[in-house]
């Protein structure tokens, strides 16, 4: 039974439904999570709370102190700002080393912006979420610097607090215009339309910030 606990399957699916409560605001910044709680709530010993709490606190969810406990991290304009400059750097260069996709690649990244743009009408946040990750990462799988990738991946995650954050604008995803350039096997087009993506979507961050100051 402890060995179930410690085994990687449990304690990630914790972090994991963690992890969208907080991205989702359910949890909130500087908000306490105690063991005892987490397993009552979960329906878990603490063993694989107590690991899933240590796995958020690394990739930089929760903060620990070693006398009161971990706590939801707070939200901060100027870790915004370093973590969306962190993501442009490395997502612009996975699109320029990007290789060029066949037609049915094509097609199945269209079809991947149709599901997020999809659930983004419903406003279903947590299956939003999921397909947009999804697509994000079939996006820049194009690129051989799976390194990069896997930074990136990392900061998405990182970032949904943020994104979360910005009301959304409904209707087709704007990132739809990097699919046109992927097809038109256009680089100049397809890094200047990320790049116009990411100021909109970071101009309207620093608005939220200005708006709650």
């Amino acid at each position: 039974m402890l060995s179930d606990e410690l085994s990687g399957s449990l304690p990630t699916a914790v972090a994991d439904e963690l992890r969208a409560l907080i991205v989702r605001g359910t949890l909130l910044p500087g908000e306490h999570l105690g063991q005892s709680q987490l397993a009552d709530r979960f329906g878990r010993s603490k063993v694989p709370i107590r690991e899933a709490l240590k796995l958020l606190a690394t990739e930089g969810f929760l903060l620990h102190d070693q006398n009161r406990g971990y706590f939801v991290a707070p939200l901060e304009l100027e870790e915004a700002r370093q973590l969306y400059k962190l993501r442009r750097w490395l997502e612009t260069q996975l699109l320029t080393t990007a290789e060029w996709p066949d037609d049915a690649k094509i097609s199945e990244l269209r079809a991947q912006f149709d599901q997020v743009d999809a659930l983004d009408q419903v406003r279903d946040f947590n299956e939003w979420a999921k397909a947009l990750e999804n697509m994000r990462y079939a996006l820049f799988d194009l690129s051989p610097q799976k390194v990069l990738l896997r930074e990136a991946t990392r900061l998405w995650r990182l970032t949904d607090r943020y994104r979360a954050l910005m009301p959304r604008t409904f209707g087709e995803s704007p990132e739809r215009k990097l699919i046109d350039a992927l097809a038109a096997r256009d680089r100049a087009a397809l890094i200047s339309d990320y790049l116009a993506t990411r100021a909109s979507i970071e101009a309207a961050l620093e608005l939220v910030f200005q708006s709650d100051a």
